[in-house]
């Protein structure tokens, strides 16, 4: 086992994605420290809604299909993890399949509801199909009177994403993985194979590096000397003591959504807003929420709003993940970009990253993918 301050492997970022990729490497054999500035799980990994929904629950054809092969292989994990991670660590990360409705209020939304159950009900291991307005209200007797068809899908999954990024970093430790605190500020390789990890208040060295920065990735074009477009995506989600409103489906519409979580709390969200770096929640934020929430389900006028929370998606320029080697430098990787789909996609960035590194070459085809599409 390498020394601490000398491991295989520096991944910088204690999210969902640097987690996934030491949990992995770890597992592997592999020394691995991971390098936080926060806390594990502080940022969007420990905020999100926590959706497993490869077929997209609320989103275009166009904008799923690209990262579908990731997408299968992610949740493939997760399901793993479910059963595992818990018996590793006795987290429970609440991990359950529910079915999820899309809802459609327009002729439109339901042309568009109806492309996507065509496409969805192709793929194995779910079941999708068309419903009008009075069979959704079967399903969801609380949904406007306004709807007038929903596109229903089941094999989809939700989970707690603060829990699972405990759990993460605990079977990481279990397994020789080191969590440092501290901010890193940049790297150097003057001999073109050992990195030293630069931070306010130590130097690393590792054999290779992982960049797992989510938002902040941009930072680091400094030092790979290459582009990394990417940018914050910030997310507003309310928790609501609905009373004995209990919402079984993952409810969505026009990227919105709401369903009761295991907290027994009606989780509902959320806004996208290209506003820098800010992460606090705001009335605005909130109005906005609320007013997508009662369009699909009225008659909340008794919900109590119990936590208001925002955070950061890492959005890449083209809207699809970051995710292999960066040109010219043969042991520093990255895995970012996942702008929404965060937590589905985390672990499938993580493998990724693992193969590169264990074997060489990946199990999945990355090429789309790669950094390099943005250098020209």
């Amino acid at each position: 086992m390498a020394k601490p301050d000398h491991p295989d492997i520096c991944v910088v970022g204690g999210g969902i994605v640097g987690l996934s990729c030491a949990y992995f490497l770890a597992q592997n054999g592999h020394s691995v420290t991971i390098l936080e500035r926060d806390s594990v799980g502080s940022h969007a990994s420990g905020f999100a809604y926590g959706s497993l929904s490869p077929l997209g629950e609320a989103g275009l054809a166009q904008d799923i299909l690209p990262e579908l092969a990731l997408a299968r292989q992610a949740m493939s994990i997760h399901t793993e993890w479910a059963k595992t991670l818990p018996e590793l660590t006795g987290v429970d990360t609440q991990h359950r399949f529910r079915p999820a409705l899309d809802i459609a209020f327009s002729e439109k939304e339901v042309a568009l509801g109806k492309s996507q159950v065509e496409w969805r009900s192709k793929e194995d291991g779910y079941r999708s199909e068309w419903l009008d307005g009075n069979q959704a209200r079967e399903i969801v007797p609380e949904i406007s009177k306004g709807v007038v068809g929903a596109a229903y899908t089941e094999g989809v999954a939700d989970l707690d994403p603060y829990r699972l990024s405990l759990a993460l970093a605990q079977a990481c430790e279990s397994m020789g993985a080191s969590i440092r605190h501290g901010e890193v500020i940049g790297m150097d390789q003057p001999n073109g194979k050992v990195l030293t990890i630069l931070t306010a208040n130590d130097r690393i060295q590792c054999d290779s590096l992982v960049l797992a920065m989510g938002p902040w990735s941009g930072i680091i074009s400094k030092w790979i000397d290459a582009k990394v477009p990417i940018r914050p995506l910030k997310g507003q989600i309310l928790r609501l003591d609905a009373g004995d409103l209990e919402i079984n489906c993952s409810v969505g519409w026009r990227g919105s959504y709401a369903c009761t979580k295991p907290d027994g709390l009606l989780w509902t969200g959320t806004t996208e807003e290209d506003v820098g770096f800010n992460e606090t929640p705001t009335p605005s934020g909130r109005d906005s929420v609320i007013e997508s929430l009662t369009k699909m389900i009225p008659n909340l006028e008794e919900a109590r709003i119990v936590e208001h929370t925002a955070c950061l998606r890492p959005l890449s320029a083209d809207g699809k993940v970051i995710v292999g080697p960066v040109q010219n430098k043969t042991n520093v990787f990255i895995a970012s970009g996942t702008g929404r789909k965060g937590i589905l996609l985390g672990p499938a960035l993580g493998k990724i990253i693992c193969d590169l590194i264990t074997l060489g070459q990946s199990h999945l085809d990355i090429e789309p993918f790669r950094l390099s599409r943005f250098q020209n």
